[in-house]
Parts: structure tokens; C-alpha cells; sequence
């Protein structure tokens, strides 16, 4: 008994064991943008994930401010919850916030600026990522319409005043230890505007850590506006991480982050799954990220195994079949199909599987032949 189980939870867990120990890592690239919006260039950190060249998929794509710093270990993050499927892979842009730019980059305009219909700090800095960084990121690399923006510090202010300035760009924030107290507390105000017009939107996730009072007490004055005025749009969450600091936050603030946007990615571990339970996951997983996902070959396969381990015949068989009707040129589709016929005693069907499988799967060796074959004897 003990080996029929270990075996099945090879078959449940191999997918994940194999890529972890075989699979291609991410693909750092590092390009130049010569900026219009800021008149100067800009570099930025690409990371394509694991297996993109050897794929058509497309992904969603999270930007990050501070890219030379938060990039490889944000990727890194990203690439580790992928491979378990507790999120999408993606692609991170790292978008490089050099020390002399960073505040004039990332902060919002002082209150006294003299020309008020001059974009000026983070508001031109944000034209820069939306007219120049993201049109150009999609023009390169196969994108899909989701799109997070990160930020730490400074750069969470940033992710935080993009939120409320264009709430159409991003479909997920995640702000980590915002510096809200900047210039008097003035982002506050301007997103109890925002806020008081119900135009926010998407997914939002703020942490603090174990900080100066103007962190904290800012922080909670903006926990305490987004209270006051919820939305049916916008989804919020807040964490505090009592044990870290503000240098030392970022990682498990990138980590709760990514996990809270994708909240409902995960396939929950430990119950077996039918046809319509797969099929209600993926579909949730394709409206969250706009694009259709279709269940797996190999975990449709997987869970199957699972059914007819618990001898649920007609789940199963069920998953089965969609499985060998959705990929008509898997021979290990017909295979399993034909395999689980047989352990339900159902020869008739069985030998009714195999013809199939001769007749429709294109170029079948002999090899294969021999083994459908060899099943029944």
C-alpha cells in the first residue's frame, strides 16, 4: 500500500520535482531607453522566465522600481512560486532608479511647484513607465494585459501615487514600507481624493515593517482612508512584518505580495480534483489574467490517476476522456485512457480506445503500437 501511494504522489509531484531539477532559469537581459519623457537614458533589467525562448506562451509582466536591486531576487521569487503554481511565471521588468534620480524619480512634486500643469517627479515619472517603458516591453516580448508595478520605500510611494493618479494601468500594486510621510504626508491627501471618487481599481498590497513613527503613523493614516472609503473595485490588503526592518522587509513583503495578487491560483493541495473542479480553477485563472488557460495534459493525467487510485470510475473516466479529446496527439492521453479501461475491467471499451488511438494519432511508432498493444495481454 505504502508504494502504491508514494507512486502515485511521484505522479501528482514529478512535473514539479523534474522542472525544479532540469528546467531553464530565468533570462536576464539589460537594455538601454533613451527617454523622451525624461530627456536623459534609462536602463532597465529584463527577466524572461524559465523556458520562454522554447515556448508561444505569452505572460503578464510586473514592473519593479529600484530594478538593479529588487529585480533578481523579485525574479527569483517569482520563478520559485511558479514552478509549485502558486502564481503565473512572468516577466519582471527592473526598471533601474539610479541613486542621484531616485527622489526626484519616485516622490511626489512639493506643493509649491510654479508650474502646475508641468509634469514634474513621480507623475513624469510615471509617464516615462506608461507612454515609453510598457509600450516598448510589449512591442518586445510576448505580454499579456496584466500588469503589476512594485515598489519599496520611495518606489512604493511611487506604486502608491500611480494607484490613485492612473488606477487604469496596473491591474495589482504592491507598495512595501511607502514613504507616505514625504512632503508633509501629501500622498494622503491626494488619495482620500482619489479614494472619495470611487475610481480605484484592481488589486492592492501594502506592508510596513518595524520602523520610524513617521512610517508607521502615515502608513496607518493611510490604512485608515482606505477604511473609511471601500470599494467594490479595489481589493486591499495590509501586513505588518514586526520582525524586519525597513532594508530588510522587501523579501517577504515581494513574497506575501505576489501570493495575495494570486490569491486564487493555487489548486489546493491534498484533495483530488474532477473534471469541473480543474475546469472552475482554470477558468478563474484565465479571467484573472485575461487570456484562456486550458487544464494541462499532465495534470488532467495526474488527478485521473489520483480518481482511479480512490477507484472513482466515473470521475476518472471523465477526465479522462476530456483529456484524450482536448490533446487528440498525446499518446500518453490514449494511453492512460486505455489503462484505466482496463483496471475498471472494462475490456470492451478498452479495445474501443485502442482503435481509436491507432487510427487518430499521427505518426505512431511501432514502438507505441507495441506497448497499446502489449496492454492487453
Amino acid at each position: 500500500m505504502k508504494t502504491i501511494i508514494y507512486g502515485l504522489l511521484l505522479t501528482m509531484l514529478g512535473s514539479h520535482c523534474e522542472s525544479w531539477a532540469v528546467s531553464e532559469l530565468p533570462t536576464l537581459q539589460e537594455l538601454t531607453i533613451n527617454s523622451a519623457v525624461l530627456g536623459e537614458k534609462r536602463d532597465l533589467v529584463i527577466y524572461l522566465p524559465a523556458g520562454y525562448k522554447s515556448s508561444q506562451s505569452s505572460y503578464p509582466v510586473l514592473y519593479v522600481t529600484d530594478g538593479d536591486i529588487q529585480g533578481p531576487h523579485t525574479a527569483g521569487t517569482i520563478d520559485y512560486l511558479a514552478k509549485f503554481e502558486q502564481i503565473p511565471q512572468m516577466i519582471v521588468v527592473g526598471i533601474v532608479t539610479p541613486f542621484k534620480t531616485r527622489v526626484r524619480d519616485l516622490t511626489v512634486t512639493p506643493l509649491d511647484k510654479k508650474n502646475p500643469n508641468q509634469l514634474e517627479n513621480a507623475d513624469r515619472f510615471l509617464a516615462f513607465v506608461e507612454k515609453e517603458v510598457i509600450p516598448f516591453v510589449k512591442q518586445q516580448y510576448r505580454t499579456l494585459d496584466y500588469q503589476i508595478l512594485s515598489g519599496t520605500s520611495h518606489g512604493g510611494q511611487f506604486a502608491i501615487n500611480t494607484l490613485v493618479k492612473r488606477p487604469d494601468v496596473f491591474q495589482g500594486i504592491i507598495a512595501i514600507s511607502p514613504s507616505l510621510y514625504w512632503n508633509n504626508q501629501q500622498l494622503l491627501g491626494i488619495a482620500e481624493k482619489a479614494l472619495k471618487s470611487d475610481q480605484l481599481q484592481g488589486r492592492l498590497y501594502v506592508s510596513i515593517a518595524n520602523e520610524e513613527p513617521a512610517m508607521t503613523e502615515s502608513y496607518q493614516h493611510f490604512l485608515d482612508l482606505l477604511i473609511s472609503y471601500p470599494s467594490d473595485e479595489l481589493m486591499v490588503k495590509s501586513q505588518i512584518f514586526s520582525n524586519e526592518t525597513h532594508n530588510t522587509t522587501v523579501l517577504q513583503g515581494q513574497y506575501a505580495g505576489l501570493k495575495y495578487l494570486f490569491s486564487e491560483w493555487p489548486i489546493p493541495e491534498g484533495v483530488p480534483k474532477t473534471l469541473a473542479d480543474l475546469q472552475l480553477k482554470f477558468a478563474n485563472r484565465s479571467t484573472l489574467i485575461k487570456t484562456d488557460i486550458k487544464i494541462p495534459e499532465d495534470k488532467a493525467n495526474g488527478y485521473a490517476q489520483w480518481l482511479q487510485y480512490l477507484n472513482r470510475q466515473d470521475d476518472a473516466l471523465e477526465l479522462l476522456k476530456w483529456n484524450r479529446n482536448n490533446y487528440p496527439q498525446s499518446f500518453g492521453a490514449h494511453s492512460a485512457l486505455i489503462r484505466a479501461y482496463l483496471n475498471f475491467n472494462m475490456a470492451e471499451e478498452a479495445e474501443s480506445a485502442l482503435q481509436y488511438a491507432l487510427k487518430s494519432v499521427d505518426k505512431l511508432s511501432l514502438e507505441q503500437q507495441s506497448e497499446l498493444q502489449s496492454l492487453f495481454m
